[in-house]
């Protein structure tokens, strides 16, 4: 247990420092867009950082209405696969497919940061959970079209295959 709260509270200071960075580009209460983002400002969690386009003005929790635009090299682990350029519906099953629509709506409609773990079960690894943060991002300071994302890995998965042991 002591393992998993020391993992929760070094992702918890990855989120404060990501989110710390976002806040520093916010001017006048305007929203910072993706051209305000120095990836030297966050470069130590590139590998964990994503940005997810925002294909509709009221995304209303459809799963088709975000792509993964990047994904960090670490996020290739979480999900066992490439995403950069998939729909959020392509990546997920569509139970999780509705979750992050739901959860990424909520970033678009109040312009506001959005914080959650979720168990990365869906895709066999119950022992994981993903511990994430996103942030909204607006080319016109007002109008969300792209979060910024940053994702921890918490836990470990479950043992796949016979442990080698035998009875005699």
């Amino acid at each position: 247990m002591a393992g998993i709260a020391a993992e929760m509270l070094g992702a918890l200071r990855t989120h404060e420092e990501v989110f710390r960075y976002w806040k520093s580009l916010r001017q006048r209460g305007r929203l910072p867009s993706r051209a305000d983002i120095d990836p030297c400002g966050v470069r130590r969690l590139l590998p964990t950082i994503s940005l997810i386009d925002v294909l509709e003005a009221d995304p209303a929790s459809n799963p088709g209405a975000f792509r993964q635009r990047l994904a960090g090299t670490d996020l290739y682990q979480a999900y066992g696969m490439e995403i950069t350029g998939r729909t959020i519906a392509d990546i997920y099953t569509p139970q999780e497919a509705q979750y992050w629509a739901e959860e990424l709506s909520f970033v678009v409609q109040h312009r506001k940061p959005n914080v959650g773990l979720h168990s990365m079960a869906w895709r066999g690894t119950k022992g994981l959970s993903l511990f994430w943060l996103r942030l909204p991002l607006a080319t016109d300071g007002v109008n969300v079209d792209m979060i910024l994302g940053h994702d921890a890995l918490i836990g470990r998965p479950d043992a796949i295959g016979p442990s080698g042991i035998r009875a005699a």
